[in-house]
């Protein structure tokens, strides 16, 4: 809140309030009266009492608000501790604090409103609040809280908490006795109360997260609702003059993280990188975030439409606002700190058993989870987990650091930024071919089949080959020499218990399947088919001398073939999978027996983003699997089908 008041607010002034907020203990010491059975409001104690007239001011100026939006709060302080209710009051003494500060917030809140425009309104009203929630709202609590022994936990009239032990409001010495008045009682204070920060009081607080701060204040829309607003008369041109206006604020940063950070009633574990950390995570996210100048879009069943700049998304042009940045730039800039702020908070809801009201507990299973995930549902992988020993592993983004207890949860300030993309944004994604294969299957070419994008095969108990053992006509099991059970059928899991089957229609040509690869990011990922042999299903037979034989390539959206990295390093535009050869272990590339995970190579890098481009422009690259055509000089059965289970993108987290 602080750096946005600072707009209206001189930042000299500002700084003198945050160095006197809590002033140092006087040496003076007053003659407390104590008004057992006083008819006198608190209003009328604090007014007729000389030594708090400073805050007597205040109070005459401070309007009661419930949040920031609540324009039409009409009462002040004072007025409100006039009335015949039940309040508590710690009323810091002249002298404890530096009034004429808060004064001059005050002024300039007057000011804008002064303006009469709906700016000039909102402003104020940013101000106003600002004033009663951090000062005057943060020493009034309802009913009165006498009679009562120890330490009291006291929920004050800006949603704080706040202890008071009799002597000691908040850590601040009470001097004196207590006063009584007809409306509930009055204490005196040696200094005003601190200000417990909640997690977002606490961004605009410390001004090394300034860039975060000043980033979620940039994505706060200020909405005037007229329907709902109070119409006076028309001026003199005859435009409807408001005497009221309703305003209703949201922002665009919290909203989209579904983080209610200025809640008190929430519970909240906070990772904010200091300015430092924030443009060091700006570096490495956008890494996976880099766009290209053009993106061909418009897929017209076989290719994208290229032949004219119309059919492609440019973003080679400067912006308005910086001529050194290109359209590229700017969105690659918005979404990567988009992306930075909504995923910095966490909630117990998403931890596994976890007592939020424990500290020790919540925090040692955020600092050792293996993995943890934001509000805004990205799961942050714990980069030193192994997988054996589940939240034991010391999450090496959490080194050294140690929470700042805020009043709505724990904040850690990352003054590095460690967390890695291919542990976070980079997701796994796998496109079951029984499932979505249609959406991802963009086109066919001499495959048959009657939608022209592959059968869709269902396993069931009538045609599923599992793997069992085999018998004889009689249904008894057959063994070997040795005596060992002769298995047949085909191992492995079948996740969905179906498959697309891409069968060959005329052996004379070669088939081409290409798959669309949407949203990937601007970074490496592993490539990988699951696929089983046609004699899954016994609709096919028990089809033995079958051979797996095709290419994969990857092309971008303007039909240049990017490059796989194999598992000796090198670059190559095309992967062949063939069941005679052998594969680094020494195992056929595709075994018949089994339903199958190939790997093709090692990675490959996509150079520009695909992910985040606006709607409407559905752009990406394709995987392109080529089977070849059946050749004279072959021996062998050769392949007839492609059956794939599903197609599976990783994030690559080599070195």
């Amino acid at each position: 809140m602080k750096n946005r008041i600072s707009q209206w607010v001189s930042r000299g002034a500002l700084a003198t309030m945050a160095l006197l907020a809590v002033s140092a203990c006087t040496d003076d010491h007053f003659d407390i009266k104590n008004t057992m059975g006083s008819d006198k409001t608190l209003w009328e104690t604090i007014e007729s009492n000389p030594n708090l007239s400073d805050f007597a001011g205040i109070l005459k100026r401070t309007k009661v608000l419930s949040n920031e939006n609540d324009h039409k709060a009409s009462i002040t302080a004072a007025e409100l501790l006039n009335q015949p209710q039940s309040f508590t009051m710690w009323a810091p003494l002249n002298g404890t604090f530096n009034a004429k500060t808060w004064n001059d917030t005050l002024d300039a809140a007057a000011k804008y409103a002064a303006l009469g425009t709906a700016e000039g309104r909102t402003k104020a009203l940013d101000i106003s609040y600002y004033v009663w929630s951090q000062l005057v709202g943060n020493h009034i609590a309802r009913f009165n809280h006498e009679g009562y022994t120890g330490k009291q936990e006291i929920k004050m009239m800006n949603n704080k908490n706040a202890y008071y032990t009799g002597d000691k409001f908040s850590n601040i010495p009470v001097q004196g006795t207590t006063e009584v008045a007809s409306n509930g009682s009055l204490h005196l204070l040696n200094g005003i109360a601190p200000f417990a920060y909640n997690i977002f009081d606490y961004l605009g607080h410390d001004p090394k997260f300034s860039s975060v701060n000043n980033l979620i204040a940039s994505r706060t829309h200020v909405d005037t609702l007229w329907n709902l607003s109070t119409p006076g008369a028309l001026n003199e041109k005859g435009q409807m003059v408001y005497v009221d206006t309703f305003i209703n604020r949201r922002n665009e940063i919290l909203g989209v993280a579904n983080a209610s950070i200025r809640e008190e009633d929430s519970t909240y574990v906070a990772l904010i990188p200091t300015n430092e950390a924030w443009e060091q995570g700006k570096e490495k996210i956008g890494r996976i975030l880099k766009y290209g100048a053009r993106y061909s879009y418009e897929w017209n069943g076989a290719d994208f439409n290229r032949k004219v700049l119309k059919d492609q998304f440019r973003l080679d042009a400067a912006t308005k606002a910086d001529p050194k940045l290109t359209l590229a730039d700017s969105l690659q800039q918005r979404i990567t700190e988009q992306n930075m702020a909504i995923n910095m908070f966490f909630a117990p809801y998403y931890m596994r058993n976890i007592d939020s009201k424990d500290s020790a507990q919540l925090n040692t299973y955020v600092q050792h989870a293996d993995s943890l995930i934001s509000t805004a549902r990205t799961v942050f992988y714990n980069t030193a987990a192994d997988g054996t020993n589940k939240n034991s592993t010391l999450n090496p983004v959490f080194a050294g650091l140690k929470p700042y207890r805020a009043s709505n949860g724990y904040i850690y300030r990352l003054s590095k930024y460690d967390l890695d993309p291919a542990y976070a944004w980079v997701k796994k994604v796998e496109y079951l071919m029984g499932r979505s294969g249609f959406f991802t299957i963009l086109n066919t070419n001499n495959v048959r089949s009657a939608s022209g994008k592959g059968t869709f095969v269902a396993l069931n108990e009538s045609n599923y080959n599992e793997y069992r053992a085999k018998t004889d006509e009689d249904g008894i099991v057959i063994t070997d020499a040795e005596g060992n059970v002769v298995m047949t059928g085909v191992k492995g899991d079948i996740s969905t218990n179906s498959y697309v089957r891409f069968q060959i229609d005329n052996i004379q040509s070669e088939m081409v399947v290409n798959f669309r690869l949407p949203q990937v990011f601007s970074t490496r990922y592993e490539v990988e088919l699951v696929m089983v042999p046609s004699k899954t299903d016994l609709n096919f037979g028990d089809v033995e001398d079958e051979r797996v034989i095709f290419t994969a390539k990857v092309v971008d959206d303007e039909g240049k073939e990017l490059e796989f990295v194999d598992e000796n390093g090198k670059a190559t535009k095309s992967i062949t999978i063939d069941q005679d050869e052998k594969d680094a272990k020494g195992n056929p590339q595709f075994d018949q027996s089994k339903v199958n995970t190939i790997k093709l190579g090692k990675y490959i890098e996509f150079p520009k983003c695909y992910a985040g481009l606006p709607s409407g422009i559905d752009s990406f690259p394709r995987l392109v699997l080529t089977m070849p055509k059946k050749k004279r000089s072959d021996n062998k059965i050769r392949c007839s089908a492609l059956n794939i289970v599903s197609l599976v993108l990783k994030p690559y987290r080599g070195n």
